[in-house]
């Protein structure tokens, strides 16, 4: 397994670890005033992820907390900075499509972490950042 997608997962458990307690914040808000479970689970937690994943990679740093701690970025491959559109469609392509595909072709995935289905189809890939 490639050291770049190892970065990749840790980066990502992070990232969902943090995602998580913000949404079972916002859980407990909302929850007194919408009672039905499925809401939460179909609706509040996956926008709350997305929201704070999109929020990270547009802004400041360019960066998750994740990707900070395990020194990674998300680049694009024109050198632009990473649009809101673009971040919006690889976080959409990572939870949907890219599963399957990174299923069906996981030897060469696990080779090399730099790009992966959710890379391919947003024109980005990762990079290893040093700490500056």
């Amino acid at each position: 397994m490639d050291g770049l997608l190892k970065r990749r997962i840790g980066a990502g458990i992070v990232d969902l670890i943090v995602q998580g307690m913000v949404a079972g914040v916002l859980e407990e808000t909302v929850l007194k005033r919408v009672k039905n479970k499925a809401v939460h689970s179909l609706i509040t937690e996956p926008t709350v992820n997305f929201l704070i994943e999109t929020t990270q990679l547009a802004t400041g740093s360019r960066q998750t907390i994740g990707q900070r701690l395990f020194q990674i970025q998300v680049i694009s491959d024109n050198g632009q900075p990473l649009a809101v559109k673009q971040i919006a469609k690889r976080i959409a392509y990572r939870e949907t499509i890219a599963p399957i595909k990174k299923w069906k072709n996981r030897k060469i995935y696990l080779q090399d972490g730099s790009v992966l289905p959710e890379d391919e189809f947003t024109g980005t890939r990762v990079v290893r950042k040093v700490k500056s």
